[in-house]
């Protein structure tokens, strides 16, 4: 029986050795599961922390996406004042220059009634000279060559770049364009 009892005795030495084995096991499996869960926490909180940046960037990405539509609506858009604004100044120069040679050609026409009311002051000056009874009508022409002169002088343009236009060429074509135009009234 002694061989029983330390048989036994080595059992239970042997039970108390796996039993110790075991707790260090079931430590070492407990130390494990608790990485492990740590491990899960972690690749949990890289995973929401990826979700969030991948949200930030499609944000930035959309504010950018915006602010280059933003811009380019204002690039149009300004883009279209600025042809809305030359055209208004291109018609502002027209309106000037239209003012302008309707004032030379006030200016002409009412030269040109000057040099005829001459004209015909010196052919009846020569008449009366010649023994003609013209006082009359001379004086009546005098009368109007100062009334022209006033005439003329009001309607002088002032602008010499003006000075240097063929007059008779220009009205002979304004008046060509006038008559070409439909009457709406």
């Amino acid at each position: 029986m002694l061989d029983s009892k330390e048989e036994i005795a080595g059992h239970l030495l042997t039970i108390q050795q796996l039993r110790g084995e075991l707790g260090v096991a079931q430590e070492v499996e407990r130390q494990r599961e608790a990485e492990n869960e740590e491990s899960k926490k972690k690749l949990a909180a890289a995973e929401a922390e990826k979700v969030a940046i991948q949200r930030d960037l499609d944000s930035m990405k959309e504010k950018h996406r915006r602010e280059i539509e933003g811009r380019d609506r204002r690039v149009r858009k300004d883009r279209h004042l600025a042809r809305l604004s030359l055209a208004q100044e291109y018609d502002g120069v027209l309106a000037v220059v239209k003012n302008k040679l309707e004032q030379k050609k006030k200016e002409t026409a009412a030269e040109i009634r000057l040099q005829e009311a001459r004209a015909r002051i010196e052919a009846l000056t020569e008449y009366n000279e010649g023994g003609f009874e013209l006082e009359a009508e001379l004086e009546r022409l005098k009368d109007l060559e100062v009334s022209l002169e006033v005439d003329y002088g009001l309607a002088s343009v002032s602008d010499p770049s003006l000075s240097r236009l063929d007059l008779l060429r220009f009205l002979e074509i304004l008046s060509i364009r006038i008559d070409a135009k439909p009457n709406l009234t």
